[in-house]
């Protein structure tokens, strides 16, 4: 006999004896049930919860992520940042060449003086012309009541025959020719204060244009200096130094910047589970990266809106965190979810992979006096490897978890 073959023989033998001895381990014997072995645990009363398990990923908050860009075009001429950096809000990440900007903006500030002085000249001349106005005025006026007093008197003289005709036609015209100085003195005196309001309202409105073209142009001059809205921590670079940028279209984003201090869990949850879902219910997750840790959070908001992935329909949750994250958690982090969706007390516990399935029914290995049978059982809610009978055992009893067994074992979740 060939070595091959021996050794063909042998692994035979072996693997017939085992099945010998498992069918006998399992074969009920007169008077003694079930012959297995295994771990037995006794029905114990406790606490069982009701969770809703998915997946979600660590994202920043609304307003928590921030991409920084720049509004004017230009040479980068300086950028201030690196990835990992700690930024404060305020902070000067980049500057860009405005040597053109500050040209412009010494170019407003020369017409802005230029219409400040227009101005204090119009003011300064308009009120001394309508003074002079008036007095003219003022000198129209007199000169007019002594034109008339001496005409009324040549008037009375001339019935009486003390005066000639030429004296009186005389006393007419000064007369009239006062009455025409005073319509005149009147008009100059509405002109020039009508022209010092017109002069006044222009002068003011060119300096109010001086004034706006030298903010617009302080203001582009500032966006040649690019700060940090936020405070945070740069997550991305995208322009380097010496590059040039156009910010005719858009604004180019230098770099983003992601305040870790505000993050959330961005959950989705199978149609099947939404509907146990409600706000301020009770969660926590854990990340890969820190697999033995739980974070505690709550629910947050629930979205009305579905997403279909590979078509399964989840519903985005949010999940605000409570739990202390500082310089733990990251975004885009894989989170392992579980909302507490209800709890019930008191309720009888045995451990899930105790639970067997035969002929569609839930099965548990019970031993009593000494016997191993097979009990049917009705399983409730299932928690982690615990799970709830509300049918089929008592407080107290002993339950085997066989160490290998020809029936299926319950999938876990039962209950839900």
């Amino acid at each position: 006999m060939g070595k091959a073959k021996r050794l063909k023989w042998a692994v035979a033998v072996v693997l017939a004896l085992a099945l010998a001895g498992g069918l006998w381990a399992w074969w009920p014997r007169g008077g003694q049930g079930l012959q297995i072995q295994g771990k037995e645990y006794q029905v114990k009363r406790g606490p069982i919860r009701r969770m809703i398990v998915s997946t979600g990923t660590v994202k920043p908050q609304v307003g928590a992520e921030v991409k920084v860009g720049a509004r004017v075009s230009g040479r980068v001429e300086k950028l201030l940042v690196s990835i990992g950096q700690a930024v404060k809000a305020g902070q000067v990440v980049a500057l860009i060449e405005h040597k053109d900007l500050e040209a412009r903006l010494l170019q407003a500030q020369a017409e802005l003086n230029a219409d400040q002085a227009r101005l204090r000249r119009v003011k300064a001349t308009g009120p001394r012309e309508i003074v002079r106005a008036e007095a003219e005025l003022n000198e129209a006026k007199a000169t007019l009541d002594l034109t008339s007093l001496d005409f009324n008197r040549q008037q009375k003289m001339r019935t009486s025959d003390l005066v000639a005709q030429d004296a009186l036609d005389r006393a007419r015209e000064k007369h009239l020719v006062a009455q025409a100085r005073l319509h005149a003195a009147t008009a100059k005196l509405n002109q020039v204060k009508q022209s010092y309001i017109q002069d006044l309202k222009v002068a003011e409105a060119d300096l109010a244009a001086s004034q706006a073209r030298v903010a617009t142009a302080q203001v582009t001059l500032d966006y040649a200096t690019i700060k940090a809205p936020i405070s945070g921590v740069v997550s991305s670079v995208s322009t380097q130094e010496g590059e040039t940028v156009a910010a005719s279209l858009s604004a180019p984003t230098f770099i983003t910047i992601v305040d870790l201090a505000r993050l959330q869990v961005d959950d989705f949850v199978d149609e099947t589970d939404i509907g146990l879902a409600k706000l301020a219910q009770k969660a926590f997750f854990t990340v890969d990266a820190y697999s033995g840790r739980k974070f505690m959070g709550e629910v947050e908001s629930i979205q009305p809106s579905a997403k279909i992935v590979d078509d399964v329909v989840y519903y985005p949750v949010t999940i605000k965190i409570l739990s202390d994250y500082k310089d733990l958690l990251k975004p885009e982090m894989t989170a392992t979810v579980s909302i507490i969706a209800g709890v019930r007390q008191g309720v009888l516990l045995i451990p899930a992979p105790a639970i067997r399935r035969k002929g569609g029914k839930a099965m548990v290995y019970v031993r009593r006096d000494g016997k191993v049978t097979l009990q049917p059982v009705q399983v409730g809610w299932t928690e982690d490897l615990r799970a709830e009978i509300t049918e089929g055992l008592e407080e107290g009893q002993t339950v085997i978890i066989p160490m290998s067994a020809p029936l299926t074992a319950a999938k876990p979740g039962g209950g839900r």
